[in-house]
């Protein structure tokens, strides 16, 4: 079992040894289905622990010698943010389990960011010039994420916290081990990861204009490309339980 713990949190190191034992206080589970997402405490201290579900065998192979395993990748872009003065949860240790030799289990521990997600944050807005304002800082955070080349690929809205301070809004991203590192993001690009905000009619007129405003892109473009990929995703995911069904039969 490899553990990286990050230097300003070695004295909880027992602590994070013992995770994959299972064997740890868990304040709230936020997610138990292809991952597990706890809350954990340690002390004064709240940490967030993802185990990612175990992946298939040919991946088990990939990840021992070809690619970084989904771990890795979020430690690495966790300090990538930091580098960027991007905001996201600190990273505190990451925690990978071989068996035979060959990748099996991975853990992430990261702190935890005590603010409500998008969606929270615009259905707590009170009047339209609120949601309007958030909308505004929305659209001009998602222009800067996307000059610096940084396209996150499962940007929804459980996975961009907000708060609000004296200047504005803020957003952190969670989440971040899935991210294309592409100067200049063509349209195409751009709306698969918008598309993962899953915007309603409403959404839509509000942030596209502004968006395709600041890209240089056509509105009328954007919404013909986000159409045809909800229309492919939805294909797609009814393909997948279709072939999920005739397996299990």
């Amino acid at each position: 079992m490899k553990v990286v713990i990050a230097p300003a949190y070695h004295h909880l190191e027992s602590f994070i040894s013992a995770i994959p034992q299972g064997d740890y206080p868990c304040e709230k589970v936020f997610r138990d289905r292809r991952n597990r997402v706890e809350l954990v405490s340690v002390g004064d201290m709240l940490l967030v622990v993802k185990r990612f579900k175990r992946p298939t065998l040919a991946n088990c192979v990939i990840y021992t010698w070809f690619r970084k395993n989904k771990a890795q990748r979020a430690w690495e872009n966790a300090y990538l943010f930091k580098k960027l003065n991007l905001e996201t949860a600190e990273p505190v240790a990451t925690i990978i389990r071989k068996k035979f030799g060959f990748f099996h289990t991975a853990w992430f521990l990261s702190e935890y960011l005590p603010y409500p997600d998008l969606e929270e944050a615009f259905v707590a807005c009170e009047t339209n010039e609120e949601k309007e304002a958030l909308i505004d800082a929305f659209v001009a955070f998602t222009l800067h994420l996307h000059s610096l080349g940084i396209i996150h690929r499962d940007y929804n809205r459980k996975n961009i916290l907000v708060h609000k301070e004296t200047d504005g809004y803020h957003f952190a991203m969670i989440d971040i081990n899935r991210l294309w590192l592409k100067r200049n993001p063509d349209i195409h690009l751009s709306m698969r990861s918008l598309v993962r905000l899953k915007m309603n009619d409403e959404a839509k007129e509000m942030f596209l204009p502004k968006y395709a405003k600041g890209r240089g892109f056509c509105v009328k473009d954007c919404q013909l490309y986000l159409d045809k990929i909800e229309h492919y995703d939805v294909i797609r995911h009814q393909v997948k339980t279709a072939l999920k069904r005739l397996i299990h039969k």
